[in-house]
């Protein structure tokens, strides 16, 4: 279980550190530009922080037959291990946060924060989807 908290801890550390440094290198008219063409949902945009979405990734990686549900297991057992974790250090964080410092937490792993990691995953490689 530790295993996995921290795998999911680096991964969420990764699409935010994606995430923060995208948004500082972009100029200020770009960010405010909205997408002509739909981002590829890799992380899941109705879910929170760092989870996959499901449909969305099996298109992106064309998988088929029965290929399809095994990744399916595979994602939904790591979204669970995602909003476990989440949970855990939520419920860890209390004694050592401040109340400011548990909403930083909690914007961090709010639902709008998919959306910008798919953008940055979807510039970085246009031309492989």
């Amino acid at each position: 279980m530790r295993t996995i908290f921290r795998l999911s801890i680096a991964i969420l550390v990764a699409g935010m550190s994606l995430a923060t440094l995208d948004a500082g290198q972009r100029p200020a008219a770009q960010s405010s530009t909205p997408a002509t063409t739909a981002t590829p949902e890799v992380f899941c945009n109705t879910m929170q922080a760092g989870a996959l979405c499901p449909t969305g990734t099996v298109s992106i990686l064309k998988l088929s037959g029965p290929k399809v549900q095994q990744w399916l297991d595979i994602v939904n057992k790591y979204n669970d291990a995602v909003e476990a974790a989440t949970k855990q250090l939520k419920a860890e964080s209390k004694s050592v946060l401040t109340p400011a410092q548990m909403s930083e937490l909690d914007r961090w792993m709010e639902k709008g924060i998919n959306p910008e990691v798919n953008k940055i995953l979807a510039s970085r490689n246009p031309t492989a989807r």
